[in-house]
This record gives structure tokens, C-alpha cells and sequence, in this order.
């Protein structure tokens, strides 16, 4: 699979057009800076939380994750390669702080433009003026390769021990907008669809009939002020801040769980992210999440959460205005 994306990387790049006149080369460089600032808005970002926030968690002194990006790309080509290995981790709060068994992350993503949707008027008028879409594996588990069950007689899972593994892929497509306002603001504007599918052979067999294979999101986000207009505090607060709402749906069998069953499939999660200016790479955060858990074996369990901390600021809005310079 790597070796196929290498090789789509490799044609598209010897297949550009080596003529292209001053205000073209500009007009691609602008198009190459806007996709790779929707790269970073659609990467996982680290985090750590204070406390467990509100809502049905067990008691934490912190849920924190390690999200670290690694790139491959060309300066003169809008499509990039992406490797994030992720570790996440629950600190309860009782006697000696012990830690949850770690979740662990590993993806492997694409990332191309979408090319004939700049000369779409429909497509632009209709969504946004950019789009890329980008495929992924993925590998999520916690490490461990004990029974998945405590004992034999009975379906009690074993959540320090207990093996959870599953492989699976996505496919996502973005449409958005990105455009400098002012002198030293950007805004931009993204709708997003995922598909995520774990075939049941990648999954170890005690979850292939409890975990829902089929998952599908949908998702709107926004960040800095989009109008232009006098510097306001409103204006600039906006400047500092993004928000996504995202909904989910869980598809395929899950224990018995109807297929209309909100309860129990439906996923949403809200985020907002405050960038302080005098924070180069820290950001902080709010988010609500409600639906299946994502900690590995925990999955098992229906969570609602309001949780808030500081995240890794790789978004900045202000520092994006100084390359985005062309009004679009």
C-alpha cells in the first residue's frame, strides 16, 4: 500500500507542467500553502486534560496523549504522506495515581488535492473552493495478549489484561476555504465525511460482534474572524479560535444493539480551541464528547464527558495570515 501511494506521488509529480506563467506559479504556491494548512487541521493533536472533567469518566487525575507527526511531501506538489504513532494514557485519581493500560495509535495517511474542483463553479459555489481527500490505515490496540474475559464461565472483560486489537482504513474527503483577512488575520472554513471500516478478520475475535465495524463522521469547522472588519474584541477573540462539531454513527453489529439505537452508536464530539498569542505552541481547550469510549478495551462503555486542558498548538491563525498573503 505505501509502495502505491509512492508511485501516485511519483506520476503526479512528473506529470506537472514545467511552463507555467508567474501569476500560475504564484496561484499554485498560494494552493499548496492553503492544503497544507488543512493538513494540520485535520491532524491529531496532543493533549493533556485537568482532572476528568464532568460527566461519567471513573475519577482521573489527567487523560493525556502523545500525538507526534511526521511528513513527506514536495515543496512543488499538493500531496503529502503523513506516519502519526499516538499514546494515550488515564491516570486515576486514588492511592498512588496508577495508569489505565495504555491505548495505542498508529496511522499511516495520504493526502492529495483534489484538482479539477478549482475549476468546478457549481462545486465551489456549492461547498467551498478547495477540497483534498486522503486515505488511511490504521492500527489501534492496548498492548496486551491476555483473555479478552476473566475466566471461562463467564463475560466479565478483562480490562487490565485483556487483549484488544483492531486494524483498520478510512477514507476522507474535505472541502474548504482559506483566505487572509486583514493584515495579520486568516480565517478558514472546512466540511468533512469519513468512512472508517474495520474488516472483522483485522480485529481479534472477541470483538468482531461487539464493536461495530462500520463508522461514518461528518463534520463542519471554522477558526478566526471571517468578515472584514475593524479590529473588534470580538474579531479579535475569533482571531485565537477554532471550533468542530463532529457527528458519528456506528454501523454493524454491537451485542445485540438495534441498528437504530442513538444510545448506543450515535458519537458527537465538540471542540474549541483558544490560541493565546503569547503561546507559540500551546493552545487550550473545551470539548465535549458523548457515545462509545475510545480507549481501547473500554469501548464497551457509554461515555459523556466535559473535559477541558491544554493541547498542542499546531493551528496557529496568526502565523498562517503571514503566508496566506492573496485574497481568494
Amino acid at each position: 500500500m505505501f509502495l502505491f501511494f509512492w508511485c501516485v506521488c511519483c506520476t503526479r509529480v512528473s506529470g506537472q507542467d514545467k511552463k507555467e506563467t508567474p501569476a500560475q506559479l504564484a496561484a499554485d504556491s498560494l494552493d499548496r500553502e492553503k492544503f497544507h494548512f488543512l493538513i494540520n487541521a485535520n491532524r491529531e493533536q496532543s493533549y493533556i486534560t485537568v482532572t476528568d472533567g464532568l460527566g461519567n469518566l471513573e475519577p482521573l487525575l489527567m487523560e493525556a496523549k502523545l500525538s507526534p507527526s511526521y511528513f513527506f511531501s514536495r515543496k512543488k506538489s499538493t500531496w503529502a504522506i503523513l506516519v502519526n504513532p499516538q499514546v494515550q494514557i488515564r491516570m486515576q485519581d486514588r492511592e498512588s495515581w496508577p495508569i489505565s493500560t495504555p491505548t495505542y495509535k498508529a496511522h499511516l495517511t495520504f493526502f492529495h488535492s483534489v484538482d479539477f474542483w478549482n475549476r468546478s463553479r457549481f462545486l465551489k459555489r456549492l461547498f467551498y473552493e478547495n477540497a483534498l481527500w486522503s486515505v488511511t490505515l490504521g492500527h489501534h490496540s492496548n498492548g496486551k495478549a491476555g483473555s479478552f474475559y476473566i475466566g471461562d464461565t463467564t463475560n466479565t472483560i478483562d480490562f487490565e489484561n485483556g487483549n484488544f486489537a483492531t486494524n483498520y482504513f478510512m477514507v476522507h474527503f474535505s472541502t474548504y476555504k482559506v483566505k487572509k483577512v486583514w493584515k495579520n488575520r486568516v480565517a478558514y472554513r472546512l466540511l468533512r465525511a469519513s468512512t472508517e471500516i474495520h474488516p472483522p478478520s483485522w480485529s481479534v475475535q472477541e470483538i468482531r460482534d461487539i464493536y461495530g465495524n462500520y463508522r461514518f463522521f461528518g463534520a463542519v469547522a471554522f477558526g478566526g474572524p471571517w468578515r472584514e472588519t475593524r479590529k473588534t474584541w470580538l474579531n479579535n477573540w475569533l482571531q485565537h479560535s477554532s471550533f468542530e462539531l463532529q457527528l458519528g454513527w456506528i454501523a454493524g453489529r454491537m451485542k445485540g444493539t438495534s441498528p437504530v439505537e442513538a444510545r448506543d452508536r450515535l458519537i458527537v464530539d465538540i471542540h474549541y480551541q483558544y490560541y493565546p498569542p503569547w503561546f507559540d505552541e500551546i493552545a487550550f481547550f473545551i470539548r465535549y464528547y458523548r457515545g462509545q469510549d475510545y480507549y481501547n478495551v473500554y469501548f464497551i462503555n457509554n461515555i459523556y464527558v466535559l473535559s477541558f486542558g491544554l493541547t498542542s498548538n499546531i493551528l496557529n491563525l496568526q502565523q498562517a495570515a503571514q503566508f496566506i498573503g492573496n485574497k481568494r
